[in-house]
């Protein structure tokens, strides 16, 4: 998923990209390069979406672009590059990735972050996908042996583990994304 940002800014150059480099080394991001135009930060690894429910250790990456307009006087561009479960995201993630985004906006340009509620969100992101994973094992694990016994019980030969395995993972996503859409109607 994708997210860009911009703003104007009145600042000199070189406290403007401290202050940027700043606030993404706070936040955990590692700058990996830096060049005229601007700059790109990361953050986790693919390994930690699959691995890990906090979304502050999913893949993220920012590229930022400062663009001089006039004397002091630059444009902002930062755009955000989130892994996400594609359409099983929830409304919850949403907007933890949309305060990570306003974030940036702030501390730049007003110097003011609320760190406290950008790390609750983060928080109840992690709570969220956990609830919805744990439901989608509840239900889609039974789901799926069902599924699976009924269909050896109208074959002749008995069905391929293979087979048997995806109509597993498909019961257990199916779950899950209707477990997110659901909660999403909610709030």
């Amino acid at each position: 998923m994708h997210k860009l940002i911009g703003f104007n800014i009145k600042r000199n150059k070189k406290l403007l990209v401290s202050d940027i480099i700043k606030f993404f080394e706070v936040r955990g991001y590692e700058l990996t390069d830096a060049h005229a135009g601007g700059m790109t930060f990361k953050r986790g690894s693919y390994l930690g979406n699959m691995t890990s429910l906090t979304p502050e250790n999913w893949n993220t990456k920012v590229d930022l672009e400062i663009i001089k307009k006039e004397r002091l006087d630059y444009n902002i561009y930062a755009n955000y590059h989130f892994s996400t479960s594609g359409f099983f995201r929830s409304k919850i993630e949403d907007k933890y990735y949309d305060e990570e985004i306003n974030a940036f906006s702030k501390a730049i340009e007003n110097f003011e972050v609320d760190s406290e509620y950008i790390e609750g969100l983060a928080v109840k992101t992690n709570k969220s996908y956990f609830n919805h994973m744990l439901k989608s094992l509840i239900f889609g694990i039974p789901t799926a042996f069902i599924l699976v016994f009924a269909i050896n019980l109208l074959m002749n030969e008995s069905l391929p583990i293979v087979a048997a395995f995806c109509i597993s993972i498909f019961s257990i996503l199916s779950y899950y994304f209707l477990f997110s859409k659901f909660s999403s109607l909610q709030q």
